[in-house]
């Protein structure tokens, strides 16, 4: 292979690489913020919890102080028994004394309802709360990866870069502006290897004579159909 192609090939491949590097940067900051998005989802959850156990409490609470009402009233009656003189008086304080312990059984069966409810919110807080932890964990860890690939990305930036500027030496200006050129159009691939008679890259067959030419490896040859610059490489063994 002459010198320029194989500078081609090389610079090819340093730019493929450097350019799967700045797509995987590029999607950084997205697995960051799917990362505080999930932080806040668990904590967003833990909230709703812990709202829903604050108004279980408060009705509870006031339930609470309706049943302390209707002992009140219970009392009351208990006290006019002894004033009652008829049996038509005695028969309606015993009305307002069972529809009275009516109305505190159904308040006392809202509140054990709310209090099973509060023993399924308890669960769950804590369920909660151990999801946040985890996810804050995991998190921390996940960031700091990132954080480190990041840092490797930069590193693998600049050797890319020192290598392509000693490949792009063995260029002329003029096949440099070429190559330069297709990469921008063909989107960032402008050298392509010939797969049997075919390019490659747009999978159009080659003329047999161009084929021959292109697999001799001892000029610069151009794709008939997408114009990339083309290489041919030996099948290995048994290929």
């Amino acid at each position: 292979m002459i010198a320029a192609l194989a500078a081609l090939v090389a610079l090819q491949k340093l730019d493929t690489a450097a350019d799967a590097a700045r797509k995987r940067l590029a999607e950084l900051p997205g697995a960051e913020a799917a990362i505080d998005a999930a932080l806040a989802e668990a904590a967003a959850a833990l909230d709703g919890v812990k709202a829903r156990l604050a108004d279980n409490q408060q009705a509870r609470r006031a339930l609470e102080k309706d049943v302390a009402a209707v002992d009140t009233r219970l009392a009351r009656f208990d006290d006019h028994k002894a004033a009652v003189k008829t049996n038509q008086e005695y028969t309606a304080l015993l009305h307002e004394i069972a529809t009275a312990k009516q109305e505190k059984d159904a308040i006392e069966d809202r509140i054990l309802v709310l209090m099973e409810e509060a023993d399924a919110l308890a669960a769950e807080l804590k369920a909660d709360e151990r999801v946040l932890a985890e996810r804050r964990e995991r998190g921390t860890a996940d960031k700091a990866a990132l954080a480190a690939e990041r840092r490797a990305l930069d590193r693998e930036f600049v050797r890319l870069a020192d290598q392509r500027t000693g490949e792009a030496r063995a260029l002329d200006a003029a096949l440099l502006a070429r190559y330069e050129q297709l990469l921008k159009v063909r989107r960032g691939l402008a050298v392509a290897a010939l797969n049997g008679d075919t390019c490659a890259a747009c999978h159009v067959r080659l003329r047999p004579h161009i084929a021959q030419v292109v697999r001799r490896n001892d000029e610069i040859v151009p794709c008939e159909s997408c114009q990339r610059l083309l290489y041919y490489v030996d099948p290995a063994p048994g290929s």
